[in-house]
């Protein structure tokens, strides 16, 4: 996962202007990013899970990401590169920090 953080810092940029270039693959790929988190999210949810609020905050993390991707994409602000860079980097720490802290089965 550390390793997925640094390579979204160094090669996230490119990616979008590459995204951006073919703007139908960049919103189609992005759309099913967004589609996919969203999912993620409707079945992290289970109320009856202890850890239930982490899981559905992680997959709100990269839903925002890949709509900050979506924004970039189709649009072009100054702002939103950056935002979607840091999204993206926001989400895979939150996810680092939810596998280390997961609580452990207790017996074998």
């Amino acid at each position: 996962m550390l390793v997925i953080a640094v390579l979204i810092a160094l090669g996230a940029q490119p990616v979008l202007h590459l995204l951006a270039a073919n703007r139908l693959l960049g919103t189609s790929v992005l759309v099913v990013a967004l589609v996919a988190a969203l999912l993620a999210i409707r079945r992290a949810y289970d109320p009856a899970s202890p850890t239930v609020r982490a899981d559905v905050t992680k997959y709100v993390a990269y839903c925002v990401a890949a709509a900050l991707g979506l924004v970039t994409i189709d649009w072009g602000p100054h702002w939103a590169i950056r935002a979607c860079i840091t999204a993206a980097e926001v989400a895979v720490a939150f996810d680092i920090v939810t596998i280390v802290a997961r609580p452990r089965a207790v017996g074998g």
